[in-house]
């Protein structure tokens, strides 16, 4: 025997269950019928009555419904209330991500004259004191080195020594000014 199992929707669940009840109803009663009188018991003999055997079959045919999606409430943005530093313009290079990076980039500005970008990387402390000093070629990049929370990143040049620190936290997340000072040493 194959049982076949359709997908059951409200109209036939409903169905099945008043079949289900009807046979639930009449097992009931087959057990509640007519009684022949009292029972009487007489030496050691008893009487065990014969269940009621109830066959049922029921076959249920259901063809699937299309469910259709259930529409969502549009949702609204929402805004970080943390502070941001607003994207480059088009033609504006990305601020670095790394302290080393960010030293290149100031000292790249400074070698070509570029005070905007310079100002955007470097304090306004940092910024005027390299900017008080014109370099001949550009320097050397030696090294940077971290120390409780900055970076100390160090060019040579053909008559100087120039140290930048660079504030770790500002340049990781790529916010600007994050060159604190500039030093020369001759």
């Amino acid at each position: 025997m194959t049982t076949r199992h359709q997908p059951t929707t409200p109209a036939t669940a409903s169905a099945l269950s008043a079949v289900m009840l009807a046979i639930a109803i009449a097992v009931v009663l087959a057990g509640c019928g007519p009684s022949k009188g009292p029972a009487t018991t007489t030496g050691t003999s008893s009487t065990t009555p014969t269940p009621a055997t109830v066959t049922v079959t029921t076959t249920v045919t259901a063809s699937p419904t299309a469910t259709r999606p259930v529409p969502t409430k549009p949702t609204r943005p929402t805004i970080d209330p943390s502070p941001t530093t607003p994207p480059p313009g088009k033609d504006a290079p990305a601020i670095p991500r790394s302290a080393q990076d960010y030293g290149i980039a100031f000292v790249t500005a400074w070698v070509k004259g570029d005070r905007t970008r310079a100002t955007q990387l470097g304090s306004e402390a940092a910024v005027k004191d390299a900017f008080a000093v014109r370099p001949g070629v550009a320097p050397r990049f030696q090294h940077c080195e971290g120390a409780a929370g900055s970076s100390y990143c160090t060019w040579e040049g053909d008559e100087y020594t120039l140290q930048l620190r660079i504030l770790n936290e500002t340049a990781s997340t790529g916010q600007p000014h994050a060159v604190a000072e500039v030093a020369f040493r001759h």
